[in-house]
């Protein structure tokens, strides 16, 4: 005799009831309409109309474009860069990122600023020559805008800024961006971006897409693995919670 085999969930059941609250907060904090009608963002022309070519004007086109996706207005946000890069002091000392003997690190891919004048995000420049993982750390940095300069919460929380960022439809742009491989003269290096794993990213995006009855195609956007999560966490949510 073959027996079903049951759903099973990526993510702990601690992950699950933390995420629940959150973002059932979220939903309150928002408005229950508009956050059942936000959409989910793909890497297409629907959102994002643009040749990219690296460019801080693709920068600032993607600023103002997730600002709108986002529903941030009335605030001018300054974009700034800063480099992770190694540099060449006068005197031939190379000063480099902090990798591990691994070849990998976690440095940040943008920050947040609110100043009594001003609203500053920088990018760290590397992140020009990727549309998807700029996307990602704008809508993360916006995020902040939304929790920290709209009053939301009153002490930065960054897992709770990644959740409001695929809340408002960026998670296949977090989850795709989660891990990256580059290649280098003498192999490879790998990089983390974010702070919430694949399996929560996952769960997340299959969590609002049975709330919003969505019919968003993730299988054709996301990676691998984390597509796998996502089908597992939707499959459980439609078998479990009626």
């Amino acid at each position: 005799m073959f027996w079903k085999r049951k759903n099973k969930l990526p993510i702990t059941e601690a992950d699950k009831v933390w995420i629940d609250k959150e973002l059932n907060w979220l939903r309150e904090e928002f408005g229950k309409e508009h956050f059942n009608l936000i959409r989910t963002v793909t890497p297409t022309e629907d959102f994002f109309e643009r040749n990219f070519n690296g460019t801080k004007e693709d920068a600032e086109f993607i600023l103002e474009r997730t600002m709108e996706l986002m529903n941030i207005k009335d605030i001018d946000i300054t974009l700034e860069y800063f480099s992770d890069s190694p540099i060449e002091m006068a005197d031939g000392t190379i000063l480099t990122t902090p990798a591990d003997i691994d070849g990998s690190w976690e440095s940040a891919t943008g920050t947040y600023q609110q100043t009594e004048t001003e609203t500053i995000i920088s990018i760290e420049t590397k992140q020009l020559k990727n549309p998807v993982s700029l996307i990602a750390t704008i809508s993360h940095e916006l995020a902040h805008q939304i929790l920290l300069g709209e009053n939301r919460i009153e002490e930065n929380d960054e897992y709770l800024t990644d959740l409001t960022a695929i809340v408002y439809g960026f998670g296949i742009f977090l989850g795709n961006s989660r891990f990256q491989f580059n290649s280098k003269e003498f192999g490879w290096e790998s990089s983390v971006q974010g702070y919430l794993p694949e399996q929560i990213i996952a769960y997340v995006m299959a969590w609002l897409s049975k709330e919003r009855n969505e019919n968003t195609d993730y299988s054709s956007h996301l990676k691998k693995t984390i597509r796998k999560y996502f089908d597992q966490s939707l499959a459980w949510l439609k078998e479990n919670e009626k």
